[in-house]
């Protein structure tokens, strides 16, 4: 067998036995963007994942390494894709989903210690900091694996420190920043009980930063504020799950992802173009399914609904801001061979169609327009199989294919 098929089929192994789909796309995509020793590295789960670490702190060499749903093995498994680059630092913080999955704290904590002991090996000049857990809060009643786990996040935190001061690792307690008088995670700073709001951002980003960027000035009011000067990518989780800045290797270009649903798009184009950026890139995604509105990309889209919603997030820019230049892409083919898209088997005429009059749209307002189905397309219209493992969401080689249909129109 050639050992790219041998490869294909370890990788579709390893797959089916231990992560998640997202696991696998971020982790291919990590592998497509090399880290250097002049980099700061925040290395952890969804926490990690939804920070915007390098706008926060206003740095390029600042590199998002969170997966949502990740556990510290899963940290083990993919390590080596930052240790190779011998990073200036590294900031780690994981382990509730470890704790949801019913690991106990001296588990959870002796994964950590192999981790770290792997980390101090392997980069033994790169300063690593190790956080704490941080509270969750069951009063919202989402995540029914985290009741009655309460005393494991304390009892982790205490082994935390404990494996820390073995390495002698300097030990983050941001605990107490987000814990209420229950030792809750504060209402005000989540939406969902685990996840964190910008003030929760807010809050984690000016504790830790006089180990990341001692003596600087941050925006007055904004986590995130758009410049004149920038490139804001829009679109659902296609846009979302990427790392653009570091893709393209433009630190003005900026993610702003909504839902996987068309219609939220020109609410957002609104939003940002009141900051007057560059440019406003935008990808349209497909509409939900009426009769389920879970199903947020449904084979019964609406090509007159898509082309309406973009109409309008074309026109709210260009009342809100005419001097920033909008760039409109084509959507992006689903590949029908996974049960879950099966039927846009028979959708390839109803795109195509949607392509073609969103080309039209572009020139009736003077738009740039970017077709992807020749780079992201097979021989059939669907979305090529090497570029995907869920058939909608891309694997890193899809993520450089994009990137190299697009980067020539944000840099004209």
């Amino acid at each position: 067998m050639p050992l790219i098929a041998q490869n294909t089929a370890l990788e579709a192994q390893e797959q089916t036995n231990k992560y998640t789909d997202y696991y696998y796309q971020r982790k291919s995509l990590f592998a497509e963007l090399p880290i250097t020793s002049n980099d700061i590295v925040f290395f952890g789960n969804s926490l990690t994942n939804g920070g915007r670490w390098h706008e926060m702190f206003n740095n390029p060499n600042i590199k998002n390494r969170g997966i949502v749903g990740d556990i510290v093995q899963g940290l083990y498994d993919r390590a080596d894709m930052i240790l190779k680059g011998q990073p200036k630092k590294i900031f780690l913080l994981i382990g509730t989903n470890d704790i949801s999955h019913h690991v106990g704290a001296d588990s959870i904590a002796k994964a950590l210690d192999k981790l770290i002991t792997l980390i101090k090996k392997e980069c033994p000049n790169t300063q690593l900091y190790m956080q704490s857990l941080l509270p969750y809060n069951n009063d919202f009643k989402r995540y029914k694996n985290l009741f009655g786990e309460e005393m494991t996040v304390l009892q982790g935190n205490v082994l935390y420190e404990q494996v820390a001061r073995k390495h002698n690792v300097p030990w983050i307690n941001l605990f107490p920043w987000f814990a209420d008088n229950e030792c809750k995670l504060r209402k005000e700073l989540t939406n969902d009980g685990v996840h964190l709001k910008e003030i929760g951002y807010k809050i984690w980003r000016d504790e830790i930063t006089p180990l990341v960027a001692p003596g600087i000035n941050f925006h007055p009011t904004e986590l995130y504020p758009i410049d004149s000067d920038d490139i804001i990518m829009l679109g659902g989780s296609l846009v979302g799950y990427a790392e653009w800045q570091e893709l393209t290797g433009m630190p003005n270009v900026k993610t702003r992802s909504t839902g996987d649903v068309c219609d939220y798009l020109h609410a957002s184009a609104k939003k940002h173009a009141q900051n007057k950026p560059e440019k406003i890139v935008m990808l349209s995604s497909y509409n939900y399914d009426k009769n389920n509105k879970k199903v947020n990309v449904s084979a019964a889209f609406n090509v007159d609904t898509i082309v309406m919603s973009m109409e309008k997030a074309i026109k709210a820019v260009k009342e809100v801001s005419p001097e920033t230049g909008i760039i409109l892409q084509s959507v992006i083919p689903v590949n029908s061979s996974y049960e879950k898209y099966a039927g846009f088997k028979t959708t390839g005429k109803k795109l195509a169609k949607t392509n073609k009059e969103l080309k039209k749209l572009a020139k009736k307002y003077k738009v740039t327009w970017v077709d992807l189905t020749p780079i992201l397309a097979d021989d059939n219209g669907e979305l090529k199989a090497e570029y995907t493992n869920d058939g909608y969401h891309l694997m890193g080689k899809g993520y450089i294919a994009w990137r190299n249909a697009l980067k020539p129109y944000l840099t004209k």
